[in-house]
């Protein structure tokens, strides 16, 4: 998903898999890309996610997907 204000595409939807087992992670909201440059001095996405397998829930939880954007300046 590309963010509408940066442009930075994130990979907010996936699978994730453990053994047998496998789950697809997706975002329980699109935009929850955080401007951090004028603290951190980055662009990042982060939120809510929502597990399913099949079309039945499963679950929530918390992604934090850095890096996409430019690199990092110290």
């Amino acid at each position: 998903m590309a963010s509408p204000r940066t442009g930075i595409d994130y990979p907010v939807s996936f699978r994730v898999r453990a053994g047998e087992f496998e789950a697809t992670l997706d975002p329980l909201f699109p935009d929850q890309e955080l401007d951090a440059r004028g603290g951190v001095g980055v662009v990042y996405w982060e939120g809510a996610v929502r597990a399913r397998v099949g079309a039945r829930v499963i679950g929530r939880g918390y992604l934090e997907l850095t890096g996409y954007g430019e690199a990092l300046r110290i």
